[in-house]
């Protein structure tokens, strides 16, 4: 029997994804397809599941380890942020502006 993937992995999945780079320029643009993608329901679930991913947060390597083999996350955030907790924040903070300003 299979699992429902979590809003969660289906975020990462479906726009973090193996080719991402070759649909998109950056990582905050990829973030904002989503969020012009998907109704506001989703975007609030997406980012509940993201505090609770930054408060399961243990150590930089599990979180690694994480993103990639559970949330199906290709992208490699160290390139441009020095943590993972930093860059979750940030996409935290890009969902809390748009939700405010729709």
């Amino acid at each position: 029997m299979n699992e429902s993937l979590t809003e969660l992995q289906q975020f990462f999945g479906a726009y973090f994804n193996q080719d991402w780079a070759e649909d998109y320029s950056s990582a905050d643009e990829v973030i904002d397809a989503f969020l012009i993608d998907s109704p506001r329901d989703v975007i609030i679930i997406v980012k509940k599941e993201i505090l609770e991913l930054m408060n399961s947060y243990t150590n930089e390597s599990d979180f690694q380890e994480n993103l990639l083999h559970e949330q199906c996350c290709y992208y490699y955030y160290p390139c441009q942020w020095g943590t993972g907790s930093l860059w979750l924040n940030h996409i935290v903070k890009k969902f809390d502006k748009y939700l405010l300003e729709k």
